[in-house]
C-alpha cells in the first residue's frame, strides 16, 4: 500500500470499500488503515468498524492519532465501547482517551455505564460522572456490573481491589442518587469488601436496612464475608438477623471441615451472639460430625461446640472414627472428647472399638474402657487390630492384657499381624512373648509375616529366632517373602542364610520375587548368587521379571546377564514384559539391544505390536 500511494498516489481513490476491507486484517489491517490516514486524511471515511479495529489495539497510540486527525467526525458507539473492554492491554487507556476527548458525545445509555462499571477502572467511572454525570442513573445492574469487574492483570485480590475502586467512586460521587434497595445491599455484601460496606452505612447508613437476605448474602462472601459481617455487626447489631436460613447445613459442615473463610464467619456469630446462633439436630447431620473429626486444626473446639448444642444429634459412627484416625494432629483430642461427653447409651459398635484398637494410642483406649466398658468387647478381631496397631500397638495391647487379661485370645491371626506391623512389631511380638508366651504358637504364616515386613522384618524375625528358633519353621513361602521384601529383603535374607542356611530352599518363585523386587531386588539375587549361585535357576520368567521391573529392571537384567549370561533366554515373552514397562521399559531394551542383539531381533515384531498394545 504504501508503495502504491508513493508511486501512484494521485490515481488512488480511497474509497470507504478499501477501509472496510483493510479492517478486518488483523496482521497489517489497521497499518494500512493508519497509513491512510497519515497520507490521505481528508479522503478517509471513519467508519465504525475502523474505530472499534482501533479501539482493540494493544497501544493507544492509534486512537490517539485518529482523536488529532478526525476528533469529532466519528461516533462513539456502544460497539467502540465494547471494543474498548475486549481489550485486555490497553482498553482502559483507549476508554480514558474517549471519556476525556470526546466525553460530550457519548450515548448515555444504561448498557454503556454497565460496560463502564464492568470493564475499566476508577478513572474511566470518575472521567464519565465528570463528563456526563447529571447523565448517568446508578441502578441494580450498574452495582451489579461493578460487582463483576474484571479487568486486571493480577486476579484474585487485583480483581478485588479494582472493583472496590469502582464501586468506591460511585458511592463517593453519587451516593445520593442511589436508590438504596435490598437487592442493591445485598449485592454490596455479597460482592465487595468492608470498604465498601463501611462507606454505604457512612453515606446511606438510614436507608440500609440488614434483612435475613444481606445477612446471607455477607455469608455467601467467600472473600470478604467475615470482614463484611464485622461491619454489620459493629455498626447494626440491634437490626442483626440470625437465622436458620443463615446457619445452614453447609455453612456448619464448611465450618466443621476448617473451610477458613466460614470457620471465622462461625466464630464471629459465635462469639458476638452466641445465643441467638440456631444449630439444630437437622443440621448436624452425620457428615458434619464427620468433617468435624478430621478438622485438622480446630477438630477438638468444633466437636465440643457441636456436643454442647446438640449432643444428641452427634452419634459416633465409623467414619467418623476414621475421620479422627486420619486427623494427624487433633484426631486423639477429638476422639477424647467423643468418649468423654457422650451419653450412657451411646452404641459401641465392635467395628467402633476395632478401628480405636488399630488407629489410635493408649489414651483413647482407657477411656472407652473406662466410660464404655460394658459395651466394649473385646474380641479376636479386636486384639489382632491392637496387635497391627503401627504406632501404638505396644501401649495398646498392655492395656488390654492389664485390664482384659482373660478376653485377650492369642491367635494366629493376631501374632500375624504382630510380625507383620511395620512400626511397633518387634516391641508387640516381644510383649506377647513375655506376657503370653505359652499362648504364642509360631506358624508358618507368623515367619512368613516376618520376612515380609519392609520396616522391621529383620528385628522381628531375629526376635523370633532367638527367643523361638526350634519353632521357626522356614518354609518356601518365607523365603519368597523375604525375597519380595522391597526394603528390608537382603537383610532378612542374609539373616536366614546365616542362621538356617540349610533351611533355605531357593525355589524357582524366589528367584522371581527378588527379581521382580524393585526395591532390593538387585541386593537380595546378588546375595543368592554369592551364597547359593548353584541353587539359582535363570528361567524364562525370571528373565521377564526384571525385564517388567518398573524400579530396578536394567539393573537386575544387567546383573543376570554379567553373571549368568549363558542362562539368560531373550524371549518372546521377555520383549513383551519389557514393553509393558511404562517406567523403565526403554532402559531394559537397550540394554538387551545392546548385549544380546541378535537374539532381540527374533522377537522385534512381537515388541513393536507389545508397544503398541502399552500406548
Amino acid at each position: 500500500m504504501t508503495l502504491s500511494l508513493n508511486r501512484r498516489g494521485a490515481d488512488v481513490r480511497t474509497t470507504a470499500n478499501i477501509v472496510k476491507a483493510a479492517a478486518p486484517n488483523r496482521q497489517r489491517g489497521t497499518e494500512v488503515a493508519m497509513l491512510l490516514l497519515d497520507q490521505r486524511s481528508a479522503d478517509v471515511p471513519i467508519t465504525e468498524q475502523i474505530v472499534r479495529v482501533i479501539a482493540m489495539k494493544p497501544s493507544d497510540e492509534e486512537m490517539t492519532r485518529l482523536l488529532n486527525r478526525h476528533g469529532a467526525n466519528f461516533q462513539i458507539t456502544a460497539d467502540v465501547v465494547r471494543a474498548a473492554a475486549r481489550n485486555d492491554e490497553s482498553g482502559t487507556e483507549v476508554m480514558r482517551l474517549l471519556l476525556d476527548r470526546r466525553g460530550a458525545d457519548l450515548p448515555i445509555t444504561e448498557e454503556i455505564v454497565r460496560l463502564i462499571a464492568k470493564s475499566f477502572g476508577k478513572e474511566a467511572m470518575a472521567l464519565l460522572l465528570d463528563r456526563r454525570g447529571t447523565d448517568v442513573q446508578i441502578t441494580a445492574d450498574v452495582v451489579k456490573a461493578a460487582a463483576e469487574n474484571w479487568k486486571s492483570v493480577v486476579k484474585a485480590a487485583a480483581e478485588n481491589f479494582l472493583r472496590t475502586e469502582v464501586m468506591t467512586v460511585l458511592l463517593d460521587r453519587r451516593s445520593a442518587d442511589f436508590l438504596v434497595t435490598e437487592e442493591i445491599v445485598k449485592l454490596i455484601a455479597k460482592s465487595f469488601g468492608k470498604e465498601v460496606m463501611t462507606l454505604l452505612l457512612d453515606q446511606r447508613g438510614a436507608d440500609v436496612q440488614i434483612t435475613a437476605n444481606v445477612v446471607k448474602a455477607a455469608a455467601e462472601n467467600l472473600r470478604s464475608g467475615t470482614e463484611v459481617m464485622t461491619v454489620l455487626l459493629d455498626r447494626r447489631s440491634a437490626d442483626f438477623p440470625i437465622t436458620e436460613e443463615i446457619i445452614t447445613a453447609d455453612m456448619v459442615m464448611a465450618v466443621a471441615g476448617n473451610s477458613e473463610s466460614r470457620k471465622e464467619l462461625m466464630t464471629l456469630l459465635l462469639n458476638q451472639r452466641i445465643a441467638d446462633v440456631p444449630i439444630t439436630e437437622e443440621i448436624i447431620t452425620d457428615d458434619v460430625v464427620t468433617a468435624a473429626a478430621g478438622n485438622i486444626r480446630r477438630g477438638k473446639e468444633v466437636m465440643t461446640l457441636l456436643l454442647d448444642r446438640c449432643s444428641a444429634a452427634v452419634q459416633i459412627t465409623a467414619d467418623i472414627v476414621k475421620a479422627a484416625a486420619e486427623n494427624w494432629k487433633s484426631g486423639t483430642e477429638v476422639m477424647t472428647v467423643l468418649l468423654n461427653q457422650q451419653s450412657a447409651d451411646i452404641l459401641i459398635t465392635e467395628e467402633i472399638v476395632i478401628l480405636i484398637a488399630k488407629t489410635f494410642g493408649k489414651e483413647v483406649m482407657m477411656i472407652l474402657l473406662d466410660q464404655h466398658n460394658t459395651d466394649v468387647q473385646i474380641a479376636a478381631d479386636v486384639v489382632t487390630a491392637a496387635a497391627g496397631n503401627s504406632g501404638s500397638g505396644k501401649e495398646v495391647m498392655m492395656l488390654l492384657l492389664d485390664r482384659c487379661s482373660a478376653d485377650v485370645q492369642i491367635t494366629t491371626d493376631v501374632l500375624t499381624a504382630a510380625a507383620a506391623n511395620i512400626g511397633s512389631g518387634t516391641e508387640v511380638m516381644t510383649l506377647l512373648l513375655d506376657r503370653r508366651g505359652a499362648d504364642v504358637q509360631i506358624t508358618a504364616d507368623v515367619v512368613a509375616a516376618a520376612a515380609g515386613n519392609s520396616k522391621s522384618g529383620k528385628e522381628v524375625m531375629m526376635l523370633l529366632l532367638n527367643r523361638r528358633g526350634a519353632d521357626v519353621q522356614i518354609t518356601a513361602d518365607v523365603v519368597i517373602a523375604a525375597a519380595g521384601n522391597r526394603v528390608r529383603g537382603e537383610e532378612v535374607m542374609r539373616l536366614l542364610l546365616d542362621r538356617r542356611g540349610t533351611d533355605v530352599q531357593i525355589t524357582a518363585d524366589a528367584v522371581i520375587a527378588a527379581a521382580g523386587n524393585s526395591g532390593s531386588g538387585k541386593e537380595v539375587m546378588t546375595l543368592l548368587l554369592d551364597r547359593r549361585g548353584a541353587d539359582v535357576q535363570i528361567t524364562t520368567d525370571v528373565v521377564a521379571a526384571p525385564a517388567g521391573n518398573r524400579g530396578r529392571g536394567k539393573e537386575l537384567l544387567k546383573l543376570l546377564l554379567d553373571r549368568r549370561g549363558a542362562d539368560v533366554q531373550i524371549t518372546a515373552g521377555v520383549v513383551m514384559a519389557a514393553a509393558g514397562n511404562d517406567r523403565s521399559g526403554e532402559e531394559v531394551m537397550t540394554l538387551l539391544f545392546d548385549r544380546r542383539d541378535a537374539d532381540v531381533l527374533i522377537t522385534h515384531t512381537q515388541f513393536i505390536y507389545a508397544r503398541r498394545l502399552t500406548r
